[in-house]
């Protein structure tokens, strides 16, 4: 219970290359890979290191001697450490139980660019991300906005993917990716282009981009009467006049622009670049991602048959219920059931994967 808690506390703060072609300069330049444990937990860090940068990830569950499929989940946004030492107790960051499932997957994590695995509470901010200076609760490290960007998510992941098709305990048929929220975006983008994905899951998932959400938001509070109709034209003009901003210096990363412009995309076409089984899962309430209804007809116009969408009635973005108009954080979330779903769907697909 204490962990579950934990992450709604934490969760509440936050809300066409082929893999085969030769690597890029920074996936080149690896040159070693080295494993730890984390003190206190199954845990597995391993850190891929270049002339340019040292990736991350961990393993959930410490046995390196099963041959097993491998999970590979990525996580929203925010530099959050993917494990929070409480010092009492350390806290792994994901957001649903995984005793149960590392007995049949391998369980990996990429931690986020230029941010610790671990991190004790007092160095994070009230959102629990790692910054320079606790006192200022945006004092976000440089390298790490640097670094916020689509693209070398993708590479940072597909470098982990390439180490893991590495390792002996990996079932190197068997690689699936679980993507939530900013994590959705950047799990479409790789498995519309690297060919050793089994499967894709896509959780709170905005495949029309990220900026318009601020405007389907707008629109939502218009419906249910939280604004007037003057606010509202106020309010989206306002949206607008940012997004001009934004594109007038579109690589500006201290200021979250290239965060903003390298995300807000159509994800379509990756979409449809995609030949393995796609599960794409979100609640209803979830505004950024309740336009998910409407990519069956996509699939259908272009003839293909490896989507299933999975509406979550009730839900908002974290899988909670609403309650009066707001998550309702007092009662256990949907996590669980939801990844059961997915899990289920993964083993009745296992056929039809198309490589």
């Amino acid at each position: 219970m204490r962990k579950l808690l934990l992450w709604i506390v934490i969760i509440t703060s936050c809300t066409s290359q082929n893999q085969n072609q030769q690597l890029t300069s920074h996936e080149a330049s690896i040159f070693s890979t080295t494993c730890t444990k984390i003190t206190d937990l199954d845990v597995l860090v391993y850190a891929i290191s270049s002339s340019e940068d040292t990736i991350q990830y961990i393993k959930i569950g410490t046995d390196t001697t099963s041959v097993k499929p491998t999970i590979l989940f990525l996580q929203g946004s925010l530099p959050i450490p993917l494990i929070i030492d409480f010092k009492d107790f350390k806290h792994i960051n994901i957001p649903f139980q995984y005793s149960e499932l590392i007995k049949e997957f391998h369980l990996i994590e990429i931690s986020m660019p230029h941010t610790p695995i671990e991190v004790e509470k007092n160095k994070l901010n009230n959102q629990y991300c790692f910054v320079m200076d606790t006192a200022n609760q945006n004092s976000f490290k440089k390298k790490y906005l640097k670094n916020n960007y689509l693209d070398n998510y993708v590479s940072r992941a597909n470098i982990v993917i390439s180490d893991l098709l590495n390792q002996k305990w990996v079932d190197k048929d068997q690689i699936h990716i679980i993507g939530h929220s900013q994590g959705a975006k950047i799990a479409a983008v790789i498995a519309s282009q690297n060919k050793n994905i089994s499967s894709v899951s896509l959780l709170g998932f905005n495949a029309f981009g990220r900026f318009d959400e601020n405007i389907r938001r707008e629109r939502n509070n218009l419906r249910q009467k939280k604004i007037t109709g003057d606010e509202y034209l106020n309010n989206i003009e306002n949206h607008y006049k940012r997004w001009e901003q934004i594109h007038q210096n579109p690589n500006d990363y201290e200021n979250g622009n290239l965060n903003w412009t390298s995300f807000s995309i159509d994800y379509v076409s990756f979409l449809l670049n995609i030949n393995v089984p796609i599960f794409v899962g979100y609640g209803t309430e979830d505004i950024s991602a309740e336009n998910g209804d409407l990519l069956p007809i996509i699939f259908i116009e272009n003839k293909k048959q490896n989507l299933t969408v999975k509406p979550y009635v009730g839900l908002e973005h974290n899988f909670f219920e609403i309650k009066n108009g707001n998550p309702d954080y007092q009662n256990e979330g949907n996590w669980n059931k939801v990844i059961n779903d997915v899990l289920v769907w993964m083993k009745n697909n296992k056929s039809n994967t198309l490589k």
